[in-house]
C-alpha cells in the first residue's frame, strides 16, 4: 500500500494524511419486496429487479437523513439527478454485496440479530437492559417497524461480515505506517516572487482587431438566454390547506379516536452545548476541546446566558441555532453518559462537562413531565394542520380533475381558476434555470414550456418536486436565446483583452527574470531587482498546499519534489499573475508526534488498506454483473 502511495505522491488528487482514509462504506438501505410482478422497475442487477417503490423509499429515507444532518439544505439541492444516481448506486451495491455474501454462505442467525439489537443503547431502559416497549416506540417515532428495521439491520450485518472476511489480511506494519506519516507530515517553506498581471494592464492598448478576434473566439460567453413570462396556478397542498376550514369538533374527534398516539413515557427536555470530538481524536485535540468546554462552563457560572453561549459555541448542527434546545426525550433514547447526567439535574440546573462518543457536552435541564397523555390543547394546532392538509390533498385532486377537462377543451387558465374560486399569478421574465428553480420542475417540463407558442398552455399539470404539488401554466410571452452583438458587450471584451495581454506580459517578465536568476553572472543583480517583491510562505503541508489561496497545485507539487534550493525551471501562472518559486526549507515530520500518534496511523492506515481491498471486490462484482437502468426518467 505504501509503495502505491509513494508512486502516486505527485498526484494532487490523493487525499493526504487522514484524508487518505476513505470513510467505510455505509449501506443504509434494505431490500424491498418483489412479489408484485407488475410493479414498475427502475433497474435490473444481474436480472434481479430494483423496484420503483424500493428506490423511492430509499430516496425518501436519504432525504430525511440528509435534512437531519443539515437542516438548512434546500429541496433543489436534494432533488438532483446526481443525488438520485447516488441512491440507486447504493441500492445496486447493496444487491451485489448480498448476492456475493449468499454465494459465500455468509448469514446472520436470528440469535445474532437479537444480540445486536439488544446492545443498541437507544433501546435500553433505566436499568440499561433491552426494553421491547422502548424498541417499538423508538421505531414508530422514526416511521419504521420491527420487521423493516430488522430486515435492514440483517442486511447490514451480512455486509459487515463480508467486508470483514474480504479484508482480514489487510495489515500495515509499523515501518510502513511511519513512512506514510513522514511523507504526509513533512512541510516546506517556499520563496516566491509574484508578477501581478494588474501591474501590466496599463501597458496594454487593445486594438480593434484584438477585440474583434477575442469576441469571435468567446462569443458564447456573451449569450443572452431565452426567457419566458408565465401565467400560472400552483395546485399544492400547502397553499390549499390555508383555504380549508376545520372545525373544533372535527379536531376533537380525531384526537379522541387516536388517543393512543398521544400517550408518552416519562420525558425530559434539555438544552446542551456540544463540542465535537471524535473517539479516535489525538489526545491534544480532546484536551483542547475539554479546556474550551471548561471555559464555557466558567462563563455560565458568571451568569452568561446558556442559550446565547449555545448559539455561539455549540457544534450540534441541529440544535445550535435554537440555543441548544433538544426535543423532549425519554429514558433510553440518548447515549448513556448524557442521559445519566441529565437524570441528576433538576429543572434549571446545569451539568458539569460530560464526555460522550460525540464529544464534550454541558447540559441544562429545562423540564420534566411524567408518563401520560399529551393534552388536547397542546396538539390541537398540529391536528388541525394535518386535517387541513388531508382535505387539501383531496381538494387538489378535484381541482386537477376539473381543470384537465377544461384545459383539453381549450379554456384559458384564468377562466379555469375563476371557476374554482382561485386566482392565477404572473411571473417576471425568467430563463430556464430560474423557471426550474422557482417552481421545482423537471428539465423536460421546463423545455416544454419554452417550446410553447405565446398564449398557449401546458396540456397537463406539471409536477413540482419534491412532492410540492402541481403547476398549471400558460406562456404569456418569450424571447429567444441570442448572442449579444459586440457593441453591447464591447467594454467587457476590452477588459478581457487587457487581462489576457497583461498576463502574457507578466509571463514574459517572469521568464526574463528567471533566466537572469539562473545565470551566475546576473543572479545577484536579478535578486536585488525583485527584493521588494520577494516573500516566503509559512510552513505548508501537502494538504494545506492544495488549498493555499492564490497558488498553483503544479507549482507546489514541484516544490515538494525539489531536490535542491534552486529556482524552479519555469514560471507558473497563479490567479493573481505569474510566479517564480524555489524551495526555502524542508521540515521533516516531528519524531515526538509520531510516538504519540503511532497507533492511530497504523490503525487508520490498515483501515485504508482494508477499504482498498473492499472497493476492489465491489469493482469486480460490478464488472461481472450486468446492471441495466430501465427507468432513467425516474433519475432525472
Amino acid at each position: 500500500m505504501l509503495e502505491m502511495l509513494r508512486r502516486n505522491a505527485g498526484s494532487w488528487g490523493i487525499k493526504i494524511a487522514f484524508g487518505i482514509i476513505i470513510v467505510v462504506f455505509v449501506f443504509a438501505f434494505g431490500m424491498g419486496s418483489f412479489t408484485e410482478k407488475k410493479e414498475p422497475v427502475v433497474a435490473y442487477v444481474g436480472g434481479e429487479p430494483i423496484s420503483a417503490r424500493e428506490f423511492q423509499r430509499a430516496f425518501e429515507d436519504s432525504i430525511t437523513a440528509m435534512r437531519r444532518q443539515n437542516p438548512g439544505i434546500s429541496a433543489e439541492e436534494l432533488n438532483t439527478p446526481q443525488f438520485k444516481q447516488a441512491i440507486l448506486g447504493q441500492l445496486v451495491n447493496t444487491r451485489l454485496m448480498l448476492s456475493a455474501a449468499a454465494k459465500m454462505g455468509i448469514t446472520v442467525s436470528p440469535a445474532e440479530l437479537r444480540s445486536v439489537i439488544s446492545k443498541i443503547p437507544a433501546f435500553h431502559n433505566a436499568q440499561n437492559t433491552f426494553d421491547p416497549g422502548i424498541y417499538k416506540n423508538a421505531l414508530a417515532q422514526n416511521h419504521s417497524t420491527p420487521a423493516r428495521f430488522e430486515a435492514e439491520l440483517k442486511d447490514n450485518q451480512i455486509i459487515q461480515k463480508l467486508q470483514g472476511y474480504t479484508t482480514i489480511s489487510a495489515l500495515l506494519t509499523e515501518p510502513e505506517a511511519k513512512g506514510l506519516y513522514q511523507w504526509a507530515r513533512e512541510t516546506v517553506r517556499m520563496d516566491y516572487v509574484l508578477f501581478p498581471a494588474k501591474d501590466f494592464e496599463a501597458l496594454v492598448k487593445p486594438t480593434d482587431q484584438q477585440v474583434a478576434d477575442l469576441y469571435e473566439a468567446t462569443k458564447e460567453k456573451y449569450k443572452e438566454p431565452a426567457r419566458i413570462r408565465l401565467e400560472y396556478l400552483p395546485v399544492t397542498v400547502a397553499e390549499l390547506a390555508s383555504t380549508v376550514k376545520v372545525s373544533d369538533e372535527d379536531i376533537k374527534k380525531d384526537y379522541d379516536a387516536g388517543i393512543e398516539n398521544f400517550k408518552h413515557p416519562a420525558q425530559m427536555q434539555a438544552r446542551h452545548i456540544l463540542l465535537l470530538v471524535q473517539p479516535s481524536a489525538p489526545q491534544e485535540v480532546a484536551d483542547k476541546a475539554q479546556a474550551q468546554i471548561k471555559d464555557i462552563q466558567a462563563q455560565l457560572k458568571k451568569g452568561a446566558s446558556f442559550e446565547a453561549l449555545a448559539k455561539k459555541y455549540s457544534q450540534d448542527p441541529v440544535s445550535a441555532a435554537k440555543g441548544g434546545e433538544l426535543p423532549w426525550f425519554s429514558q433510553g433514547t440518548m447515549v448513556k453518559p448524557f442521559e445519566d447526567a441529565a437524570l441528576t439535574l433538576k429543572p434549571g440546573q446545569v451539568s458539569e462537562p460530560v464526555r460522550t462518543q460525540y464529544g464534550w457536552h454541558i447540559i441544562k435541564l429545562m423540564g420534566n413531565r411524567p408518563a401520560g397523555t399529551v393534552p388536547f390543547d397542546q396538539v390541537k394546532d398540529d391536528i388541525k394542520k394535518r386535517l387541513a392538509e388531508e382535505k387539501a390533498s383531496e381538494k387538489s385532486n378535484e381541482i386537477l380533475d376539473q381543470s384537465m377537462d377544461q384545459i383539453a377543451a381549450g379554456v384559458k387558465l384564468a377562466k379555469i381558476a375563476q371557476g374554482l374560486g382561485l386566482t392565477t399569478r404572473k411571473s417576471e421574465m425568467m430563463d430556464q434555470q430560474e423557471v426550474q428553480r422557482t417552481f421545482g420542475l423537471k428539465k423536460e417540463a421546463v423545455d416544454t414550456m419554452f417550446a410553447l407558442a405565446p398564449g398557449s398552455g401546458a396540456k397537463t399539470p406539471l409536477a413540482m418536486e419534491p412532492a410540492r404539488g402541481y403547476l398549471l401554466a400558460e406562456k404569456i410571452e418569450g424571447t429567444p436565446e441570442a448572442i449579444l452583438p459586440l457593441d453591447k458587450v464591447r467594454d467587457k471584451v476590452v477588459a478581457e483583452v487587457k487581462v489576457q495581454e497583461a498576463r502574457k506580459l507578466a509571463m514574459e517578465k517572469a521568464q526574463k527574470v528567471l533566466a537572469e536568476l539562473q545565470n551566475p553572472e546576473t543572479q545577484a543583480k536579478a535578486l536585488a531587482s525583485v527584493k521588494a517583491d520577494f516573500k516566503t510562505t509559512p510552513p505548508l503541508d501537502r494538504q494545506a498546499a492544495q488549498t493555499q489561496p492564490g497558488s498553483n497545485p503544479q507549482m507546489l507539487a514541484a516544490i515538494f519534489a525539489a531536490g535542491d534550493h534552486n529556482w524552479l525551471k519555469q514560471p507558473y501562472e497563479v490567479p493573481a499573475g505569474v510566479a517564480l518559486a524555489r524551495l526555502a526549507e524542508r521540515i521533516p515530520a516531528p519524531e515526538a508526534t509520531w510516538e504519540k500518534e503511532k497507533r492511530i496511523w497504523i490503525s487508520q492506515g490498515a483501515q485504508a488498506f482494508s477499504q482498498e481491498l473492499f472497493n476492489a471486490l465491489l469493482t469486480n462484482l460490478r464488472e461481472s454483473v450486468k446492471v441495466e437502468i430501465v427507468r432513467q426518467d425516474l433519475l432525472n
